[in-house]
């Protein structure tokens, strides 16, 4: 679906609802519940959020101790709502009747990754290396 070019929260979801014709509506979501962005406005995205994050919630508590939930699916006659998570930042998206659930959750994946991509890249702490010792040899170390 999407190209391989980051881009940042804004220009994913403009991408993500261009080219896929079953998502609707969407709405990144960072680590601490606020939307990044969203192709509604902010009443409706802060909904949708709000929602999604009742959806992981609710999903998460019917495994506990199980593995961590990375994405969720709803269908209701009028639609579907997914929810997917990567690292820390989600995405929340209606879609119409009957998506491909497949086809959704890898294009709002691609979307996430596309944005993770575009970000400045978290170097690590530099790390001491030691000075390995060198001893000098000499022709009269061989004989």
């Amino acid at each position: 679906m999407l190209g391989s070019a980051p881009m940042d929260a804004d220009a994913a979801l403009a991408e993500l609802t261009e080219l896929s014709a079953q998502v609707e509506t969407a709405a990144v979501v960072g680590a601490d519940g606020s939307v990044v962005a969203a192709t509604v406005p902010d009443d409706r995205a802060a909904a949708l959020a709000a929602a999604a994050a009742r959806l992981i919630d609710s999903a998460a508590r019917m495994r506990p101790g199980g593995p961590e939930v990375t994405r969720v699916e709803v269908r209701v006659p009028e639609g579907s709502v997914f929810v997917v998570i990567e690292g820390e930042r989600s995405v929340a998206a209606t879609t119409v009747p009957e998506p491909t659930a497949g086809l959704v959750i890898y294009d709002l994946r691609t979307c996430l990754r596309r944005i993770a991509e575009g970000e400045p890249e978290k170097k690590p702490a530099a790390r001491r290396r030691r000075a390995k010792k060198t001893s000098a040899k000499t022709e009269d170390d061989d004989a």
